[in-house]
């Protein structure tokens, strides 16, 4: 077919979607602002074409209305005419809505909603699309930036994501004329044609991410191995690079994602909305090296600053360093130079245009780099720009670098598309950037469209769970889960104890932990000596979480581990604060009896957790105290308050509901309801919900104190 013919079917195809209103045939919809479709008409029903030849009949729906709940309206009657409707891309400037009171849906954004800017305390989140239970109530539309609407999450509504549809997003406000969207969807076209299996990764390791463990990266690049066999064999399939290889990585970096035909990018590092923030100073080596290094250091101390002669005198003093080495701090060419070496430290929009970065599909696992409110944001030059780009998962807000990344990440090497994905990993804040719908050719006998529709058999599902590879494994578990089959909790525990796949692995101990039973804690335990550092890694974060006396001895074994990985070392320090402190002070006492501790590492590491646990401890009493006593300021109690999302103290929840429930002070007493609201996994956490109940059903509190103890119970019962 040429492709003038092409266009004429899809023009006629598109005509009669729209005159014959044939919903109940419809897969997928393409909704877009009336400039975007004038301006590349041709292009859009060229795409929507390609689509429906693929099978996924698609619609092109004009936004018509400028409001998010008219277009979830048209999507969720999209929906409930047809369960096999997959999703949608947005294209344009198509409303977008930012949440509210919703924090804990996101991986780590914890922001003072009513002390910041509400563009700022808002979640840039198209959820709001995609999962019709969620319920919200419309706020208001931004007074300067029209595109923005503001929702509160309900205290009624489901408080966990379970999306039914994914979407997409092409917006591209650089674009001014269109040239840009038209080549983009031509681009896309062409892809959906070419037969390309996943077989050439590649995954890089920022500065400063996971604290640079390099146990955690050699155990990912093993579980990717797994998760893409494909891979194995003897042209390298997975290219790895971490910061620590150069003195500047982008440029290592963006050639190599320019250099080959890469088809997914797995990138960790940190980032803000225009820039990756992949790189640090590296450390000296050598004498020399070193005073280079103390010499930049101080240059950037003193530049510009109102009074140098008492900053040089400031550091002299504190480093006893020469005066001579704060020279040329002012100086013209110096400056340059110094400016330089610290830009190349950061990718920007600039450095990926000298570029032609050849990977179909890119993970920013880092913060704020998909904001694609904002009208620079540095993961749409990818999609967008001179690249073979097709699509990227981006977040808009701050990630949390303690997560499973690849969570079912194998499932894009069968045909899943990237949407497919996204939506079986998302947080509030993980968007797909460009095409939603893009696939690879699977690179085995089966496909994900085959498999996926097994979804609500539990009989296919249960074979599934014994399909050879891990991603398969993962899917089916989850989906029995979803579906409340009966003895799941065993059959998590089995396949925990016999899978020789790390990831699925991690799939069944994160699956537990919402169910939180008896397995769960079996399992946990166990995993503290898991070979996959990320389950070892998050084993200590859902102890923490937990709290449960009968973890201590598997914590403090591994607190006094002399080879645990810097990260999981990190997340252990932070959870010796939860437990009692006599009962950890007893197991390290009967790991170390009779070891002898004198003038030897084993001596080292005593002291170190017996600081370790005094020090946390300590933290745990302050707190409390300043949370229950009478002549604490109110400043300094809501700040304690709020800590307590991120430090579960679990043997404090009698005092605290004793607290929550005699309180006399409402915005004390809404901030510790919420803030209870994230002990979702904890042992003891019955007695809040029972506290938050009788909140709830009594007239004697505010409708506001009832409604947030109505939204903490909702949240306890299902978390995420």
């Amino acid at each position: 077919m040429t492709r003038k013919s092409i266009l004429k079917s899809c023009i006629l195809t598109a005509f009669l979607l729209f005159i014959l209103n044939i919903a109940d045939a419809q897969k997928f919809a393409i909704i877009s602002d009336q400039d975007s479709y004038e301006g590349a008409k041709t292009e859009i029903q060229l795409y929507a074409q390609t689509l429906t030849n693929e099978g996924l009949n698609t619609i092109i729906i004009i936004d018509k209305w400028g409001h998010p709940d008219s277009i979830r309206e048209q999507l969720h009657n999209l929906y409930l005419k047809n369960k096999d409707f997959e999703g949608a891309v947005f294209i344009g400037n198509i409303p977008v809505p930012m949440i509210r009171s919703a924090q804990h849906m996101t991986s780590a954004f914890k922001m003072d909603q009513g002390k910041y800017a509400w563009e700022r305390s808002s979640v840039t989140s198209d959820r709001f699309y995609e999962d019709f239970d969620l319920k919200f109530t419309y706020l208001k539309q931004d007074s300067l930036r029209n595109i923005l609407h503001y929702y509160d999450l309900n205290y009624d509504s489901p408080q966990k994501i379970q999306s039914e549809i994914y979407t997409g997003r092409i917006r591209i406000p650089w674009d001014k004329d269109n040239v840009l969207l038209k080549a983009y969807l031509r681009k896309v076209v062409t892809a959906h044609l070419e037969s390309n299996q996943a077989d050439e990764l590649l995954l890089f390791s920022g500065h400063g991410y996971n604290s640079e463990s390099m146990t955690a990266r050699l155990d990912e690049k093993v579980s990717l191995l797994q998760q893409f066999p494909q891979i194995n064999k003897q042209k390298n399939g997975l290219e790895f690079i971490d910061f620590s290889f150069d003195n500047h990585i982008k440029f290592r970096l963006l050639s190599t994602l320019s250099y080959k035909d890469l088809d997914i990018a797995i990138l960790h590092h940190h980032g803000v909305a225009d820039a990756e923030l992949v790189d640090a100073e590296p450390p000296a080596k050598g004498v020399q090296n070193n005073i280079e290094s103390i010499k930049y250091y101080l240059r950037s101390k003193v530049r510009d600053v109102k009074d140098p002669e008492t900053t040089i005198k400031k550091y002299t003093e504190w480093l006893g360093v020469p005066q001579e080495w704060f020279n040329l701090a002012n100086d013209k060419n110096q400056t340059i130079t110094d400016s330089s070496y610290s830009s190349n430290m950061d990718i920007g929009s600039s450095d990926v245009k000298k570029y032609y970065p050849k990977s179909r599909f890119i993970i920013f696992d880092a913060c704020f780099n998909g904001s694609f409110q904002v009208d620079d944001f540095i993961a749409g030059e990818y999609v967008f720009g001179n690249s073979k780009t097709i699509a990227v998962q981006g977040n808009t807000v701050n990630s949390i670098q303690d997560k499973f990344p690849d969570e079912m990440i194998g499932l894009l090497g069968f045909g899943a598309r990237v949407g497919e994905w996204n939506k079986l990993v998302c947080y509030l804040e993980s968007h797909i950037i460009g095409d939603p719908t893009f696939r690879f050719t699977s690179s085995a006998a089966e496909n994900a469209e085959n498999i996926l529709k097994w979804k609500d058999n539990d009989k296919k599902l249960l074979k599934l769970v014994n399909y050879p590879h891990p991603d398969v494994q993962s899917w089916a578990l989850r989906q029995l889960v979803n579906n409340t089959y009966p003895g799941i909790s065993n059959l998590l525990a089995e396949k925990y104890f016999s899978s020789p796949f790390g990831s699925t692995r991690m799939e069944c101990l994160k699956l537990l932990a919402a169910i939180g039973d008896e397995n769960f804690i079996k399992v946990l335990i166990a995993s503290f000596e898991d070979s996959y550092e990320l389950v070892r890694r998050m084993a200590t974060i859902f102890a923490a979480a937990s709290g449960d006396p009968v973890i201590i001895p598997a914590v403090i074994q591994a607190a006094t581990n002399p080879n645990i990985s810097k990260r999981e070392n990190y997340q252990l320090t932070e959870a010796l604060g939860v437990f009692e402190k006599d009962l950890m002070m007893k197991e390290l006492n009967r790991i170390f009896a009779g070891v002898d501790t004198t003038g030897n590492y084993s001596g080292v590491i005593l002291r170190d957790v017996i600081k370790d646990i005094d020090n946390q401890c300590k933290s745990t009493k302050k707190s409390i105290e300043t949370i229950l006593s009478k002549d604490t300021k109110q400043k300094s109690r809501l700040f304690e308050i709020k800590l307590l999302r991120n430090q579960t103290y679990h043997t404090l929840i009698p005092d605290l509901c004793n607290y929550v429930r005699d309180c006399d002070n409402e915005q004390a007493q809404l901030t510790l309801l919420e803030a209870l609201g994230w002990f979702s996994y904890s042992y003891n956490k019955r007695e809040i919900i029972e506290t938050c109940s009788m909140i709830a059903s009594s007239d004697k509190y505010t409708r506001q104190a009832r409604n947030e103890a109505m939204k903490t119970i909702i949240r306890l019962k299902n978390p995420n």
